[in-house]
């Protein structure tokens, strides 16, 4: 009774740390590699920006990215970002 006791309280912690791997890595991918290029306007051209999707989301609360014909994400505004929502 001992020995089957040991060895799924041994399971539990096997599976508990397999779970809590699992969740950092998770939490790392999203963080790390759900971004956007946005395409933003400058003096002679267009520039391409990186950005992360919580920055993305924000952004597009405020009105300060939106979607062109061709699909691409571009910026409505140059130098400082809006403030507040525009509605």
């Amino acid at each position: 009774m001992d020995e089957v006791s040991m060895l799924t309280k041994k399971i539990k912690i096997i599976i508990f740390c397999l779970l809590i791997s699992l969740g950092v890595i998770v939490l790392a991918y999203g963080a790390f590699f759900h971004s956007i290029k946005i395409t933003t306007k400058v003096e002679g051209g267009s520039v391409s920006i990186t950005k992360s999707e919580p920055a993305l989301v924000k952004e597009a609360s405020v009105g300060g990215v939106a979607r062109d014909k061709s699909g691409k994400v571009k910026q409505t505004y140059t130098g400082e970002s809006p403030k507040a929502c525009s509605t």
